[in-house]
């Protein structure tokens, strides 16, 4: 019997869905994701294909036993028993993880990291996370959400519901999004400017952890990653200003699955169980 494995990526507007059957893997399925956790139920055990044997379900924001505890995305699954209730749905065992996490994973088995012992990602889009590859396997921290760089300290008043250095540097920070990038990319001085500014804010994060943890790589995912071919000369410059002189020597490079990263590590998950 061929055996039937599931990831699911959970988004603030989106969900996705991968399966694999004896080791043929799928094509993504996605959907508006749900408004309200009963409706988000039904939404997940329609989507997931009868017979699985582990499903992974991405998440953005951090659970425990099986029930998420802070997504500001998504409120109202905070609480709320979504592993078991699941689980009965789908009839099947259900594991919740970071999505953060599962996009490293995915990345270090097929993507950008792949082959490297240690590797920082940090995914800039409308908020901004990340995650941490240590001898080859997720670091998940004590409590599960290690990698949460948006909490790293930079000089603005506190938020008890917003991490510091995600209000500065977050994809959603910089004036015109993508527009911007675009006019950048053809030369515009005033929006390079702009953007280098930007830069600034970002590259004082990464160069703090590149010199801190010394890793063989950075990745940019999210969104902010698609604007590596003109954000990154400019991140380079700033982190060579503030890292130490070895933070200097670790590249930082754009993540290469996209928008899948995250599906994909989660049907990685659960086909792997505990071990990664």
């Amino acid at each position: 019997m061929s055996h039937l494995y599931a990831g699911v990526d959970v988004g603030g507007t989106s969900v996705r869905v991968l399966t694999e059957t004896g080791g043929v893997r799928g094509e993504p399925v996605a959907a508006p994701v749900a408004s309200g956790y009963e409706e988000f139920l039904g939404q997940l055990a329609a989507l997931l294909p009868a017979g699985a044997r582990a499903i992974t379900v991405g998440l953005p924001g951090t659970s425990a036993a099986g029930v998420p505890a802070f997504v500001p995305a998504l409120p109202w699954l905070a609480g709320r028993p979504l592993a078991a209730d699941l689980a009965a749905r789908a009839g099947a065992p259900v594991t919740l993880a970071l999505d953060g996490h599962l996009t490293l994973l995915a990345e270090a088995a097929e993507g950008a990291a792949k082959g490297l012992r240690s590797a920082v990602l940090v995914a800039v889009g409308t908020g901004l996370g990340g995650a941490l590859l240590v001898h080859g396997r997720i670091w998940r921290g004590a409590h599960g959400s290690a990698g949460a760089w948006g909490w790293l300290p930079t000089p603005v008043p506190p938020d008890p519901h917003q991490g510091p250095f995600e209000r500065v540097a977050a994809g959603s920070t910089l004036p015109g999004g993508p527009a911007l990038v675009a006019a950048a990319r053809s030369g515009d001085q005033d929006a390079l400017a702009m953007l280098d500014d930007y830069a600034g804010h970002l590259g004082r994060g990464i160069a703090a952890l590149a010199s801190g943890l010394d890793p063989d790589v950075v990745l940019i995912g999210g969104g902010m990653a698609d604007a590596m071919d003109v954000l990154g000369p400019l991140l380079d410059a700033h982190v060579a200003r503030w890292a130490s002189p070895d933070g200097r020597r670790v590249p930082v490079r754009a993540a290469a699955l996209g928008s899948r990263a995250g599906v994909v590590g989660a049907l990685l998950a659960a086909r792997r169980g505990e071990e990664w």
